[in-house]
């Protein structure tokens, strides 16, 4: 299966999924799924600035001795973003609707995380 299948098939099975995408920590886009092309905001570029704060979450994290970040969300009045490490090096995020399935998207992501990382 490949990557675009699989997170076809996560957007598919979560209630309000707008988009996902496999991305590198550095922001470079591995894949990406958007269910509407061209809609507000402009979700590929959104997720790319996402990747900054996933790479400074997980820094400061483990400066301060908390630990590997494995997942990270943020909230908008707009959109809800949930984002999973995959590896060290490549993290999985969801965006949603407001309204949309956050627990079966977070529950999706840990489940499909491993599976992917066999497959970097």
């Amino acid at each position: 299966m490949s990557f675009r299948e699989h997170l076809q098939g996560l957007c598919k099975n979560v209630d309000g999924a707008v988009g996902c995408a496999l991305m590198a920590t550095d922001g470079i886009e591995v894949e990406t799924h958007l269910e509407e092309e061209g809609g507000q905001p402009d979700l590929r570029s959104l997720l790319i600035e996402y990747a900054t704060l996933f790479r400074g979450a997980a820094e400061a994290s483990r400066t301060h001795g908390a630990g590997e970040v494995s997942e990270l969300s943020i909230a908008t009045d707009q959109m809800l973003t949930v984002a999973r490490m995959v590896s060290p090096e490549y993290f999985m995020v969801v965006a949603l609707r407001p309204d949309g399935n956050f627990g079966k998207a977070r529950y999706l992501l840990r489940l499909l995380a491993p599976k992917l990382r066999t497959e970097l």
